[in-house]
């Protein structure tokens, strides 16, 4: 049973969780650092040889199962995993399955209009009374809830009322009446107790009279008036919790959507004059933008930036890159990292269809060579690697207003196909390029070279 289908009471203890998969440990294998491993993680061939807690080299033949750390995870408080659905169990994880295996909330159902899950023996009881149950009114046809069908009438439009003023007009809607009742000749010969219930008509002074004598039960009008006022408001009430529940589910999912589809980092570089000149100045040459990650539960990452240049193109370009941080989720994902990274200069024309952003494209190779940029960080962060001449100084004004401009950053989501390099001659390499550019004009193609001991790139960054 993995830690995704068991919930525990506080939290799973940090010394019962593997540090490979990151979930509660199944037949705990005791290293001989004195940390633990999944035995499935222990066995997996790909796994590092060094701890991955302690950096530690684990040497096989002194590992071993450890019994009395299985003894106590099966001893953790935990709850049943069909909590959410109702089910008020809660035990030791060493009894979960004996529970899960008679657990009535198992079998759960989720009611259809309001998506509350309920067991299976009570779904029927709830469908009867669900607050989201419709009717149709059968004066106005229109759908209302079964919580309204005694409130709706009162104020349905449709509904056969006479006139309140007792002047012979009977049996018409409720919206001719209302159109009525301003011009009606005995608006002034009724008690103004009406339109709560009272049917008391005649002159002024009957009606004075009749007022002075009955206190009590005009009490009782007004009474019954503010109950159905409070039902309303209750209702009302309960219809924005639900709205707000709903808007917030919505927002979300937006959110998730944003994260899962939309580009992982806009980085909007305000006051660039000021930061450019503090470069220039050599007080600040790197500013960095807020960490980002790859995608849900990726690759921690963050952007930077050297405004006036870096190295060789100093006081000529401006410099784009990106580095690898040291994030929660690096024991779950393949090193080195091998994703396609698009960094884009946006171009803010108020005319969308004329915009036209200058995009350096980066193809990370599974190459030893550059392990300090793309291998699992053993520190806070790696070296840096991108475009040390993203564009000139001067086309890079053309992309500022407001002393401000937006880079986006894009990490391909899927693993980048293993690309076999051949050696081209001038002319076939130029033809490609070409071929590539008229596909994409807005994207500048380059060559990522590989860092080896001989050599450097100007692409990439330490």
């Amino acid at each position: 049973m993995t830690s995704q289908s068991v919930m525990f009471k506080g939290g799973l203890p940090a010394d019962c969780t593997c540090p490979i998969c990151e979930q509660a440990l199944r037949d705990p294998i005791k290293l001989n650092c004195d940390h633990h491993y999944c035995r499935q993680c222990f066995e997996n061939e790909n796994r590092t040889p060094g701890c991955a807690a302690c950096q530690t080299i684990i040497q096989p033949e002194l590992c071993q199962h450890d019994r009395a750390k299985q003894k106590q995870i099966l001893a953790l408080p935990v709850v049943c995993t069909f909590e959410s659905s109702g089910c008020p169990w809660d035990g030791q994880l060493g009894t979960l399955h004996d529970h899960l295996s008679e657990c009535t909330f198992k079998s759960s159902l989720k009611c259809e209009k309001c998506g509350r899950q309920f067991a299976k023996n009570d779904l029927e009881k709830h469908r009867a009374k669900c607050e989201l149950n419709r009717a149709v009114c059968s004066f106005c046809n229109k759908t209302i809830r079964d919580s309204d069908r005694e409130r709706h009438p009162k104020t349905c439009p449709q509904v056969i009322i006479s006139c309140p003023f007792q002047c012979g007009l009977t049996d018409r809607p409720r919206l001719e009446i209302e159109a009525h009742c301003p011009s009606c000749p005995n608006v002034d010969n009724v008690c103004p107790f009406v339109p709560y219930g009272c049917t008391f008509a005649g002159g002024k002074e009957s009606i004075q009279q009749h007022l002075s004598d009955e206190p009590v039960r005009h009490l009782m009008y007004l009474c019954d008036e503010i109950t159905d006022l409070k039902g309303t408001y209750e209702l009302m009430e309960r219809d924005m919790g639900s709205f707000n529940d709903r808007q917030t589910r919505i927002l979300s999912a937006a959110e998730t959507c944003t994260e899962m589809f939309g580009p992982q980092l806009i980085w909007k570089i305000d006051k660039l004059q000021q930061r450019t000149n503090e470069a220039k100045s050599g007080a600040d040459t790197t500013i960095f933008s807020v960490p980002f990650m790859s995608h849900r539960f990726g690759y921690k990452m963050m952007a930077c930036a050297c405004l006036f240049g870096d190295g060789s193109s100093a006081g000529k370009s401006i410099s784009l890159y990106v580095l690898l941080l040291k994030g929660e989720f690096d024991p779950t994902l393949e090193w080195p990292f091998h994703r396609a990274i698009k960094i884009s200069l946006l171009d803010q024309n108020p005319r969308p269809e004329d915009r036209v952003n200058i995009t350096y494209v980066i193809d990370p190779r599974k190459l030893k060579a550059n392990e300090k940029f793309l291998a699992r960080p053993r520190g806070e962060r790696n070296a840096a690697f991108g475009s040390q001449s993203f564009c000139s100084l001067a086309i890079l004004q053309n992309y500022v207003k407001d002393d401000k401009i937006y880079v986006q950053i894009d990490v391909d989501r899927c693993e980048t196909l293993p690309v076999q390099l051949k050696s081209r001659d001038a002319k076939e390499r130029k033809q490609m390029l070409d071929a590539m550019r008229a596909k994409t004009p807005d994207v500048r193609l380059h060559q990522v070279r590989p860092v080896t001991s001989q050599s450097s790139s100007a692409e990439l960054r330490v």
